[in-house]
């Protein structure tokens, strides 16, 4: 016997509550078949449908169609029990509602059939029309309520899309299958670009009438037999069974593509968006469900990396890189319990003297099987998980407690500088740490200069300004580093006045053989000098580079060329007290 199809919510109506049931009568006695049938003609006049079955494999053939409202079922069925039907037939699949109808009224009887699945239980001795129309309305009522239920515990309420908790259930029974069949299953994960931007700029009713419409569109894509899904957000699935060939979900991937870039009507305006789609193949991929997921996601990301309006298939690569990425994310989370992060400083010189101004503090990471690991390879993934936040309060004591104990020993009182992340920034509190901080380390607040990047300014420009104000009014110092790498140089060299601005060390490196990036050194000085701001270079490596910043009337340099980034125990005094290298040389007053 093939599984049973879930029957289709498919009573008919005839005005206020009058219903018109496909009902069928499964009973194996002929003379309580033609009275049931003068029953429901008294409860229904000829506004019902009655199909008749005998025996127990006829009545499961029947079932198994999914073109009844509701089965009355006799508890003898021979020498069978109805009840044993019942719940076979719920097993196979059917949803319809049961009543069990039996010769006599038995209370233990009665909690069985309720115990086997069946709606209502009617003893034939008492059952009247009323009694018998009653049944029926109240179990095709309450089953017509239990679906409405559960559409909304498994779709999206938005777009009619099956939701998360239905599109795992469709995709455990689908991998179930491909097994049996040995066919290969494709998870498209597919987020929309730039979302956010139509949402804001044209409000939530328009992107809602954008999902709406992606949501149509997607189903208008695939095939018949393909689940799409809304995951939550602008993120969507499509899962594709009964596939041989992986470049039929490339096509797919395409005409998906496709059909999202074309314009939307919102209003009186049109909008044009785009999609990134990330793609896992089970099992060539993954052989599990949330490995299927998280592997079709990452490749999502991918394709939004490489400029999105794209889709990516998961790799080897990928999952060579997720393997690593979550080992360092495991690492991480308790490297400040165990005390592996380490800070190196290295000078930053006047230019004109040739003596140490301050010093920059760069954290590392003392792996205990990588061994010295450099902020790039891990600091990114501490602001994506929010532990740059208390690894960022650890850096900000141990710089300042340093700093402080340097001034104890009597060394000449330079600042020192420390990065902040533009996540840190989004603490409300953090110009309340820094104060507390800098008074546990007795450090006077002109001492400390604060490092932000003007990338990370873009992310929250006047959250930063707020913040940055606080700083300048609590006596601390500002620095805008990798300077000129962002869109609004200008805009934010107005902004920030008494900042000094960090040259970045793209622009450093070839100063001495690209015309255009000594023009723009040359540009930034000159626009630093008239708004009073001092200028840093970074990544400063050769005597050509010191030359042509001193030539130019840059401030101050920090880079290999003076000195290169070492632990505080290798600090010696001769930095504090030497030049670190030649100072500028006056012109002779005599003729």
């Amino acid at each position: 016997m093939p599984a049973l199809v879930e029957q289709p919510d498919a009573v008919t109506t005839t005005g206020g509550t009058d219903i018109a049931p496909r009902i069928l009568l499964i009973e194996d006695d002929e003379d309580d078949f033609i009275l049931t049938r003068e029953l429901l003609t008294e409860a229904f006049g000829g506004a019902f449908e009655l199909e008749w079955a005998r025996s127990w494999d006829e009545a499961l053939a029947l079932i198994g169609k999914a073109r009844h409202d509701i089965y009355l079922v006799d508890y003898r069925l021979g020498a069978r029990n109805g009840l044993e039907l019942v719940r076979e037939a719920i097993h196979l699949g059917s949803a319809a509602p049961f009543i069990v109808l039996t010769g006599q009224g038995n209370r233990e009887i009665d909690l069985e059939a309720m115990r086997a699945g069946a709606a209502d239980y009617l003893a034939k001795a008492e059952m009247t029309a009323p009694l018998l129309d009653r049944a029926i309305r109240y179990a095709i009522e309450r089953h017509r309520a239990e679906r409405r239920l559960a559409e909304m515990a498994q779709f999206d309420q938005l777009t009619g899309l099956a939701n998360r908790v239905l599109f795992r259930d469709y995709l455990i029974k689908t991998l179930a299958r491909a097994d049996r069949h040995h066919q290969l299953v494709a998870v498209m994960v597919l987020d929309l670009d730039r979302f956010k931007t139509i949402n804001d700029t044209h409000g939530h009713d328009a992107g809602d009438q954008l999902l709406k419409e992606v949501a149509e569109r997607l189903r208008s894509s695939v095939r018949q037999s393909d689940l799409v899904a809304r995951l939550g957000g602008d993120e969507f699935t499509v899962v594709m069974d009964g596939l041989a060939d992986p470049g039929v979900i490339a096509a797919f991937a395409t005409r998906i593509l496709e059909v999202i870039r074309q314009p939307v009507a919102l209003g009186r305006c049109e909008v044009f968006t785009s999609a990134s789609i990330g793609i896992s193949v089970y099992p060539t991929d993954v052989d599990s469900i949330d490995e299927l997921l998280a592997s079709a996601d990452a490749a999502m990301y991918r394709a939004k990396e490489r400029g999105a309006d794209r889709f990516h298939f998961y790799t080897v690569a990928m999952r060579v890189r997720a393997a690593k990425r979550l080992e360092l994310e495991n690492g991480l989370r308790g490297a400040l319990g165990r005390r592996e992060f380490r800070l190196h400083y290295q000078p930053q010189v006047d230019l004109h003297t040739g003596a140490i101004v301050g010093l920059e503090a760069l954290l590392r990471w003392q792996h205990p099987r990588r061994g010295l690991v450099g902020p790039v390879e891990f600091v990114p993934l501490a602001e994506e998980t929010g532990l740059i936040v208390p690894i960022g309060a650890w850096v900000l004591r141990t710089a300042c407690g340093q700093l402080s104990a340097w001034h104890r020993a009597g060394y000449p009182p330079v600042r020192v500088a420390v990065n902040f992340s533009a996540r840190q920034f989004q603490d409300e509190d953090v110009a309340v740490v820094v104060a507390a901080i800098l008074e546990q380390c007795a450090l006077a607040p002109r001492f400390l200069e604060i490092e932000i990047t003007e990338s990370d300014i873009l992310k929250s420009p006047s959250r930063v300004q707020s913040l940055l104000k606080e700083f300048t009014d609590l006596g601390v110092r500002v620095a805008l580093d990798d300077f000129g790498t962002g869109y609004s140089s200008l805009n934010h060299l107005r902004s920030f006045p008494g900042a000094s601005i960090k040259i970045d060390r793209s622009f450093v490196r070839n100063v001495c053989s690209e015309r255009h990036d000594a023009a723009i050194v040359r540009s930034l000085i000159v626009m630093a000098h008239n708004l009073n701001l001092k200028v840093i270079a970074e990544g400063v490596e050769t005597a050509e580079q010191l030359a042509f910043l001193r030539e130019n009337d840059c401030d101050a340099i920090q880079g290999y060329l003076v000195h290169r980034p070492v632990p505080a125990e290798d600090i010696g005094s001769d930095i504090f007290v030497r030049p670190l290298i030649p100072p500028r040389r006056r012109p002779s007053l005599t003729a």
